[in-house]
């Protein structure tokens, strides 16, 4: 576990920091490498871990792994069941639905509010991280997407709502993980988003910085839910598949030990 912390990982606020064991907490640790396996998915959606073999697997006790666990819970990562159970939060459309028409708000509120209190330094960091080039690792390029909007939303000079989209944002970076993998291979089209989005800012043009922001984030809503159908309906035909390779012809369905039909079955 140790070697692995040493890499970079994801942390609320979105931060991606190299974390050696001894300067964190045994929780904060945990907690940062789970993050980051369910976000590159080694730990994939739907699926059931024990506690005990997870802290084992990450040389911990299971004192820290629960501690680690309820934060991840709060954020909607993972859902705490009977028996010591840890299931991987499924993604939905949904959940997709309900968290980016808060974004929409919230951050189009915030880039509003950033062209008309942020400082000159802030304004300068802003346009910096726009103009950062892609990176080929997807969870570093995660991070700068991330680190880009927070400095605008931090430049608000609102503390209540500076808050609230950490929380937020914490929550949706499964989502927009699928967003940035599908740009490293199609080229970044949310870069000169961006680049708008700064240059509103930067000229303190508060309507026009809220509606960049609002665009942008209703465009990759609508690119995330693409790709989220495409992969259901993939994944739908192969299981499909599956079972007519598995029923020959002229078969007839199976039944239940009670007689009734199980459900599932197809007439072939």
């Amino acid at each position: 576990m140790n070697e692995a912390l040493e890499k970079k990982t994801m942390s609320g606020p979105g931060a991606a920091r190299s974390v050696p064991l001894l300067m964190v907490t045994k929780a904060e640790a945990v907690y940062l490498e789970t993050r980051s396996r369910i976000l590159t998915g080694i730990l994939v959606p739907g699926l059931e871990v024990n506690q005990e073999a997870l802290a084992s697997d990450l040389g911990v006790s299971i004192t820290p792994l629960r501690e680690a666990l309820r934060r991840l819970e709060m954020e909607g990562l993972i859902r705490l069941e009977a028996h010591r159970t840890v299931v991987i939060a499924a993604l939905t459309s949904q959940e997709l639905d309900e968290l980016y028409v808060i974004r929409m708000e919230l951050d189009s509120l915030a880039a509003r509010l950033a062209a008309t209190k942020a400082s000159d330094a802030q304004v300068a960091l802003i346009g910096q991280l726009a103009r950062r080039k892609a990176v080929t690792d997807p969870v570093v390029q995660l991070e700068r997407n991330r680190s880009f909007h927070r400095a605008v939303y931090a430049s608000c000079g609102n503390n209540a709502l500076i808050t609230y989209l950490d929380q937020l944002w914490d929550r949706t970076d499964r989502y927009r993980l699928i967003l940035v993998r599908e740009e490293l291979v199609e080229g970044p089209v949310s870069a000169q988003d961006h680049i708008d989005i700064a240059e509103a800012i930067a000229t303190r043009h508060s309507e026009r910085a809220a509606r960049c922001m609002r665009d942008h984030i209703a465009a990759s809503r609508t690119r995330i839910a693409e790709f989220m159908a495409r992969t259901e309906a993939g994944t739908a035909n192969k299981r499909k598949r599956r079972r007519d390779e598995r029923t020959p012809i002229g078969r007839a369905p199976r039944r239940s030990s009670y007689g009734h039909r199980r459900v599932g079955d197809n007439d072939v």
